[in-house]
């Protein structure tokens, strides 16, 4: 039976990594300014800051493979807080300020839209492209650039994925 509503008292830690659910899929979790998600991810183990997509038409089932995988939508869900195996359980970040990975060219204020190609990353939103239309992608904006050097690049974002 699918779990719906704010559910108030959680056995796990908002880092969990479980081979079983543990929670609710899709349960919704409020600690102080942040609201996290319960998911399982497919395809690829994910790390913190990696932004997942739907995988299933399902609640809670999301990816990080943009090419090989399921995704289904070019829309990010949430950002990983940490380590998650492929095939596992735990919580994403939707909406607080976190970690994302990054493409090495974002700057402070810039919003972020899922990277086309690259797994997990975030890219900077393209406005008004009419070929890619990343301003209806967006899920965050930046408050620190990531480093400039290469994909795997973290910046902190101010994440809004409800």
């Amino acid at each position: 039976m699918a779990e719906y509503g704010i559910k108030q008292l959680f056995q796990t830690k908002v880092t969990a990594n479980d081979s079983t659910a543990k929670e609710g899929l899709g349960v919704l979790r409020f600690e102080g300014n942040k609201v996290y998600q319960y998911v399982r991810v497919v395809d690829k183990a994910v790390t913190e800051g990696d932004s997942v997509c739907p995988a299933s038409t399902a609640e809670g089932i999301v990816t990080a493979d943009r090419v090989g995988g399921s995704q289904l939508a070019f829309k990010t869900k949430g950002v990983a807080i940490g380590a998650i195996s492929s095939g596992y359980y735990g919580w994403i970040l939707k909406q607080g300020i976190g970690t994302v990975q990054c493409d090495g060219g974002v700057v402070a204020g810039d919003g972020l839209v899922p990277h086309a190609t690259a797994d997990g990353h975030a890219d900077t939103v393209v406005a008004a492209s009419d070929a890619a239309n990343t301003e209806y992608q967006k899920f965050g904006f930046a408050l620190t650039a990531d480093a400039g050097t290469n994909d795997g690049d973290t910046a902190t974002a101010d994440i809004s994925c409800m």
